[in-house]
């Protein structure tokens, strides 16, 4: 290579990343083309422009961590160094590779799949924003709320609410988006649903770009989150111990659900009471060794991830939305597929809970009806009779309900839950541990946590159910555990 070409490639990148805004930079770009060719240099593109559904969206190179291009009339999608994502189309028609020891090479945005970012030491100005925005299409970004004032419309009236006031805004998109119905929860716990008299919220992104949200594009708002001592329940994960915390690492560097781990000890499972049934009779004293479980159900977009790896087709969503909705339509033996992949990619041992681990989790070192007490409270569950935004209809986004004392979200209700057990009427002939009832195959398997569609009864921590293992359903889907080292 000439010292003219290395003089003006050096030239090209002092411009650039001046430009850009950061001083050092560590590793290099990976550009992956549609026909499999793949490259690695520095993308010579200053900021990288995405016109949403809610406006435009501009962010600097140096905050970039991976744009991928949508095909087949799919959004592109940006996810930034501090886990933002959009999504939208982009603006830019052609980008260009600056590489070392080759020539400087342009490349149409139509070639490109995807782009992965290196991480840059930053000096680019980031914005106020200590709110959180999640939409419809499961965008979630940092955010500023611009609007003071919110007027709701209430079946108690008209209701005007400041923005300093709300903890919490919730959304459920009906009739396929033209409508919406709106839940505020306020910074004292009070809860009022209803529909804003104005179509939209301002925001501004932590990158300087103002957004005009339509609240039937919203899905969720948080308020005053990113404050170091101002975390609320949406962020209730954040006072979890973090040595307790584990999210493992795939082959591919992505990472894999969200677990927790819990001490082993000894609880009464099932309930004398039960609901007219024996299948929750007599309670058994069980000894549990420690595990790991889920903090929430495996979520679409952990099971599409893994459906795009094994080429396997991907269940119904029943046009409800994907990404952060937990996964229906799969069967017991599609749930053990992905424990199994799951074990493959990371090199651990996941696997669907025993009945009697699940319970134990569920209850949170509770005894009660339900993890919060013996009495039915609104807004703690979604069921046919909860009080929830998402009730009788669909399932909820996961998470969107205070966690149990564990820190475990949705155990009550939202989807039904596969566990390892077989099916049986009763626990008379059950062991004093936790290893699943049944060996091999068998006519039914355990199904808990209650569902969307079910009546509140059905959410009880003791309250079992069954179904075909082979059977798909539009309330049933399922979270995993991880075994712990010895």
């Amino acid at each position: 290579m000439s010292l003219r070409f290395v003089t003006l490639y050096v030239l090209l990148q002092m411009v650039f990343l001046s430009t850009a805004g950061y001083a050092n930079t560590t590793g290099y770009d990976v550009v992956t083309l549609k026909n499999g060719d793949i490259y690695n240099g520095t993308v010579a593109q200053p900021r990288f422009t995405l016109k949403t559904d809610y406006g435009v969206v501009s962010i600097p190179y140096a905050r970039m961590a991976r744009l991928l291009l949508g095909d087949d009339g799919e959004p592109d999608r940006i996810t930034t160094h501090f886990g933002d994502r959009f999504s939208g189309e982009l603006q830019e028609r052609e980008l260009t590779m600056l590489r070392v020891l080759d020539p400087t090479l342009p490349v149409a945005v139509e070639e490109i799949r995807e782009i992965q970012f290196a991480h840059r030491t930053l000096r680019p100005k980031i914005y106020r924003a200590p709110d959180i925005v999640i939409t419809q299409n499961d965008d979630n970004f940092s955010t500023r709320v611009i609007s003071e004032e919110l007027l709701m419309t209430s079946r108690d009236g008209l209701k005007i609410t400041n923005s300093s006031d709300i903890q919490l805004l919730d959304v459920v998109s009906l009739n396929e988006g033209e409508d919406y119905l709106a839940q505020i929860t306020s910074n004292d716990g009070e809860i009022v649903q209803g529909k804003f008299t104005q179509p939209a919220v301002t925001v501004e992104t932590r990158f300087g770009s103002r957004l005009e949200i339509p609240f039937a594009h919203l899905s969720r708002l948080a308020l005053r989150v990113n404050h170091s001592g101002k975390r609320t329940r949406f962020l209730s994960v954040l006072r979890v111990n973090p040595a307790d915390l584990i999210q493992d690492s795939m082959r591919d560097g992505s990472l894999g659900p969200q677990m927790i781990a819990i001490g082993g000890g000894s609880f009464s499972r099932g309930d004398l009471q039960g609901d007219g049934d024996s299948d929750e009779k007599p309670p058994v004293k069980i000894r549990l060794a420690p595990f790991a479980i889920g903090i929430y159900e495996v979520t679409f977009r952990e099971f599409d991830q893994f459906c795009d790896d094994t080429g396997r087709g991907k269940p119904d969503d029943q046009g409800w939305g994907r990404g952060s909705r937990p996964v229906v339509n799969v069967s017991w033996e599609d749930a053990n597929a992905y424990a199994e992949w799951l074990s493959r990619r990371t090199g651990q041992r996941y696997r669907l809970p025993t009945d009697a681990e699940w319970e134990y989790a569920a209850r949170g070192g509770t005894s009660s009806r339900f993890w919060w007490g013996n009495e039915v409270l609104p807004s703690r569950a979604n069921c046919a009779d909860c009080g929830s935004l998402w009730e009788s209809e669909m399932s909820a986004p996961v998470g969107r309900f205070p966690p149990n004392p564990f820190g475990l979200h949705d155990t009550a209700g939202n989807v039904f839950e596969w566990v390892a057990d077989c099916w049986r009427d009763n626990f008379s002939a059950e062991t004093g541990n936790d290893t699943p009832a049944g060996d091999g195959e068998c006519g039914k398997r355990v199904i808990r946590g209650g569902a969307w569609s079910f009546p509140v009864q059905e959410v009880r921590s003791a309250n079992r159910w069954r179904d075909f293992p082979t059977r798909r359903s539009d309330d049933t889907g399922f979270r995993l555990v991880r075994e712990l080292d010895d």
